[in-house]
């Protein structure tokens, strides 16, 4: 696959903004716009500034202001039955005519880690079986309605009535890091999602996820590889790094296997994994303590940054390593100057490509 570019959108408080931006990248030529979902953030000056807002309810709004971009949401399998994912899925999927893609993960702790009565004792076998029964819905019938007994969900003679646009279904991209998730995305995904890696951590891990696809009967060209990668690209170089630096810094102490798998060993042992992070007064201090101590060298290595020349020989190592969809994170300070940097000189230069 030629290499096409998100645009992730985390204008958390801020519902119209969040429309807005979307809208705009959608006519600065970004093919995709990605949503995270959370419930409960920290809110804070180190990390998450304001609120969230409900990913179903924005893209919902989003979907009719916009006619050609796809719309990624990345949720979990946590807060919510897999039957509800699936009727939401495929309610907006109708809304959008064919564009919507469901992103799901296993979960993260910090955005719900205030319900006391969720149970998250097997998170990846809860994960396999929600996208069991999500698909199941999907292509169940009135004459052949869904049943299903897993340890956690039971459904008996389901039938999902509203279905999707998308046949056989809208892409189901999995969003997770260890050794199960990408023999899971080797095996069934339609696509992999990941918050940051890097070209090198990357290529290695693609072997593991096409060795399952070829067991599967699959290849990686079945396969749509996503990162999400943290960006700032301006006219002063200097001035994007330092932006981009500071965030990265504070976000790879919640990577502790990519750490290591960086060569960050002593790093990596002080660090968190970001699914068990719950933004803890410890934690947060740790978070913050380890930052001070991440190299420029790994900052550059997992980030976009830089002016627009720059930025294109990072994407292009991305592309070298099996990424299909560079999903670009504006931080929020420089969003509109960024994505314009991307408008001006970037999507161009990749959609000229063979």
């Amino acid at each position: 696959m030629s290499l096409r570019l998100g645009c992730q959108v985390v204008t958390y408080g801020n519902v119209n903004r969040t429309i807005k931006y979307s809208m705009l990248t959608e006519k600065c030529g970004f093919d995709v716009v990605s949503f995270p979902d959370h419930l409960f953030h920290p809110v804070h000056g180190r990390f998450l500034r304001e609120p969230a807002w409900d990913v179903f309810t924005i893209l919902g709004a989003i979907g009719v202001r916009t006619s050609r971009v796809r719309l990624l949401m990345t949720t979990d399998s946590v807060r919510r039955h897999p039957a509800v994912i699936a009727h939401e899925i495929a309610t907006l999927d109708q809304i959008t005519n064919g564009r919507i893609i469901l992103g799901i993960g296993a979960g993260e702790l910090f955005t719900f880690a205030p319900i006391k009565d969720i149970m998250w004792d097997k998170p990846f076998t809860r994960f396999k079986e929600a996208i069991s029964v999500i698909k199941g819905l999907w292509a169940s019938t009135r004459e052949d309605p869904f049943t299903f007994k897993g340890e956690y969900f039971k459904l008996e003679d389901a039938f999902l009535g509203l279905k999707p646009i998308q046949k056989p279904h809208p892409p189901i991209y999995i969003a997770g890091y260890g050794p199960k998730m990408r023999r899971l995305v080797g095996k069934i995904g339609d696509g992999w999602v990941l918050w940051m890696s890097s070209p090198r951590v990357l290529k290695n891990e693609l072997k593991e996820v096409e060795e399952a696809a070829r067991k599967y009967g699959r290849s990686l060209d079945d396969i749509d590889v996503a990162v999400i990668v943290q960006t700032a690209v301006l006219e002063d170089s200097d001035e994007a790094w330092k932006i981009v630096s500071s965030r990265v810094r504070l976000s790879l102490p919640m990577r502790a296997e990519l750490l290591k798998a960086l060569g960050y060993e002593d790093l990596a042992k002080e660090a968190l994994q970001t699914w068990e992070t719950g933004f803890t007064k410890e934690q947060v201090e740790r978070i913050a303590s380890l930052a001070e101590k991440i190299p420029m060298d790994v900052v550059k290595e997992v980030s976009v940054a830089g002016a627009a020349d720059e930025a294109i020989e990072q994407i292009e190592r991305f592309k070298d390593a099996g990424v299909n969809l560079l999903i670009a994170l504006p931080m929020v300070d420089k969003f509109e100057e960024t994505i314009k940097e991307y408008r001006r000189k970037i999507i161009p230069y990749f959609k000229s490509l063979p």
